[in-house]
């Protein structure tokens, strides 16, 4: 844990958590007060804020409990090439790591960045809770999920197990389809590529999202489909979970679980955990609507509540 030390009147530290979303702190020294932050764009103030939130990875960092902030560039001023700073409403002090140069709308990360920060946006609970497409999978194809191989060969397995299920690639440019369409090469007719421009566009989509835990971009969208949409399975792949073997105590539960579907289905042989989690619940997911609402309304608290973000 870190817990800085400096001799000025005020202190603090910007962090960008998203291209557009930013978090930090801000304290003075020998004080309790409150501290406000103004926020400028290419020096002209746009928004003034207080640092008076808990956020508990950035008090892991620094220590500073309930003197942290987060903020969300409005939307207005997406797409314009600009300078943010943020400095100190009382002392005039830059936040260290600030100022940060805006990614603008003619840059290739821009959609992504620009899809990214929609998740940060207010979601109309009642418009997306029934959303979903049936007999359709989908995953982002980013720079990061096509890179790791193990989690491309395992969507190419998933083509292979369930033939007549449509296969859905977001993107975001056109480096990404250009490299999805190469590595994919063999299967490019199984899949279809889009580009999605909020969680809408992609809960319309699916029946079933699959994210690879190993990426750190996408995990708001992976909890805001698990806990917003009951008609879509959202799961994710991680190969040590993958290689992990099933003992005893896991066969029985998972047979229990499978008891209250489909009482032919049957475990018995199965060697890996991980097979049984990617690979057979995916099918549970696509044939039993009952499956999902189990998924849904039971395992949803406890996993909201440990959540890996």
């Amino acid at each position: 844990m870190i817990s800085p030390i400096q001799t000025g009147k005020t202190y603090g530290v910007l962090h960008t958590e998203s291209f557009f979303s930013f978090l930090g702190f801000a304290k003075k020294v020998g004080s309790d007060e409150t501290q406000k932050i103004d926020v400028f764009l290419d020096d002209k103030i746009i928004d003034t804020i207080e640092a008076n939130e808990f956020i508990q990875k950035i008090d892991d960092m620094y220590d500073v409990e309930r003197k942290a902030f987060t903020y969300n560039l409005p939307t207005q001023y997406i797409g314009k090439k600009a300078i943010i700073s943020f400095k100190n409403h009382d002392s005039g002090e830059e936040l260290l790591n600030s100022p940060y140069t805006l990614i603008d709308k003619n840059q290739e990360k821009f959609n992504e960045a620009k899809f990214l920060h929609s998740l940060s946006e207010p979601i109309d609970e009642e418009k997306i809770k029934d959303m979903y497409c049936p007999n359709a999978i989908g995953f982002l194809a980013t720079e990061e999920n096509l890179a790791d191989e193990e989690f491309v060969g395992y969507i190419k397995e998933l083509m292979v197990r369930f033939p007549d299920v449509e296969f859905k690639g977001f993107c975001f440019n056109d480096r990404q389809k250009e490299s999805i369409e190469l590595i994919f090469k063999n299967e490019i007719d199984r899949l279809k590529l889009l580009l999605p421009k909020n969680i809408y566009d992609i809960a319309y989509e699916v029946e079933i999202f699959i994210e690879n835990w190993i990426s750190t971009s996408n995990r708001k969208l992976f909890w805001s489909l698990f806990k917003n949409c009951k008609n879509i399975y959202a799961t994710g792949f991680l190969l040590s979970i993958f290689k992990q073997k099933i003992n005893n105590d896991d066969r029985k539960l998972y047979n229990d679980i499978i008891k209250k579907i489909d009482n032919k289905y049957k475990i018995e042989n199965l060697g890996n955990r991980g097979e049984f989690n990617f690979y057979d619940l995916i099918y549970f997911a696509l044939e039993y609507k009952k499956f999902k609402y189990m998924k849904y309304e039971f395992n949803k608290e406890y996993l909201l509540n440990n959540r890996i973000d």
